[in-house]
């Protein structure tokens, strides 16, 4: 008997539906990510009862969660209880250098789940959801506080920044610099990819005092502390000077437009008149076009007071702090390298 196999397109009523239901599948993923599922699939298909073993967890109830999972390319379901990984689910491996697995974490942590949950309150009074659940203008003031958090967040930070912005980095030539200055760059993750890329290069992560000591670790670790230096200070107040190049790895999305400007205008007094400022950041275009960007700016909107700016916001800002955008680079991934000269 031949049976015909009826696709029928999405009606809008659908489509409505599973966008408003969107978060179930985040939360899936998300405990997908803490069992470590994907790491159990590296080798080969188990079954639910080999996987529930390996997990502790309730069998059944596993299933459910799988199958759910498989019917958006995260696994798949090879045969009846049967699951392996999809390309997507690779993503969710430990052991894969392009390993997203901790951002499918920290999108599910309490603070990053909470805070967006008070988006209702941010769209009433202008006023992060952070805020109201915790007395804190900004979600990195938060982190500071809880060190589990902080640890989950910069391992996400890590894997974005490996899928990002290393193909930025890779794209664009260092090779008429010699030094390079990291303004507010954290730990030294982006610093790091930089240096190991352009082996040539010596770098100077700048950042708060308190944030210095740990980069200090981490590119002694990384095999950098022979080639690059950390300085602490308060970028609002100024900027290490004699670097031929400086970068910012999103740190205007952070911030207000008067923060920023603030911010580029440091960097302006210490940049070299031939040097040149990069900006790696995420550029939200205008109209109803689709973009995950302007999903990003919802977690900005509820997690602190910064935003991801038009390509006319940015503009503006880097002319009124005395810089000229000369080229910016894309190469597919959600963030934008923006080559700015000073004038």
């Amino acid at each position: 008997m031949n049976q015909t196999k009826t696709v029928e397109k999405k009606s809008p009523m659908m489509a409505f539906v599973e966008l408003v239901s969107g978060f179930w599948i985040s939360q899936a993923m998300n405990v997908a990510a803490k069992l470590g599922i994907a790491d159990l699939l590296t080798e080969e298909a188990k079954s639910i009862d080999e996987l529930a073993q390996a997990t502790n967890t309730h069998t059944p109830s596993l299933y459910r969660l799988l199958r759910t999972l498989a019917s958006v390319g995260v696994f798949t379901e090879v045969e009846p209880h049967r699951f392996a990984l999809t390309e997507i689910g690779e993503y969710l491996r430990s052991d894969n250098p392009d390993s997203l697995r901790y951002q499918a974490i920290m999108h599910g942590d309490e603070w990053h789940w909470l805070g967006i949950g008070e988006m209702f309150r941010t769209i009433k009074d202008g006023k992060p959801g952070i805020q109201h659940l915790y007395h804190v203008d900004r979600y990195w003031e938060y982190l500071a506080q809880n060190p589990e958090f902080q640890s989950s967040f910069n391992k996400a930070m890590l894997g974005v920044s490996k899928n990002y912005h290393t193909p930025l980095i890779e794209s664009y030539d260092f090779s008429k610099f010699t030094k390079v200055v990291d303004v507010a760059g954290g730990e030294g993750i982006f610093l790091s990819s930089i240096l190991k890329a352009n082996p040539h290069l010596h770098g100077v992560l700048f950042d708060m005092p308190s944030t210095i000591t740990k980069a200090a670790d981490f590119l002694e670790k990384e095999g950098l502390a022979d080639r690059c230096k950390t300085v602490g200070g308060d970028v609002f107040k100024g900027v290490p000077a004699g670097g031929d190049v400086y970068t910012m790895l999103y740190i205007m999305i952070d911030w207000d437009d008067n923060s920023c400007l603030k911010i580029l205008q440091s960097i302006r007094q210490a940049i070299t008149e031939k040097g040149k400022l990069l900006i790696i950041d995420s550029i939200i275009p205008v109209g109803d076009q689709y973009s995950w960007i302007k999903w990003v700016d919802l977690f900005e909107l509820c997690l602190g007071y910064g935003k991801v700016r038009t390509e006319a916001e940015f503009r503006e800002i880097f002319e009124q702090a005395g810089f000229q955008w000369l080229e910016n680079f894309s190469v597919g991934t959600p963030s934008s390298l923006m080559e700015l000269a000073p004038v």
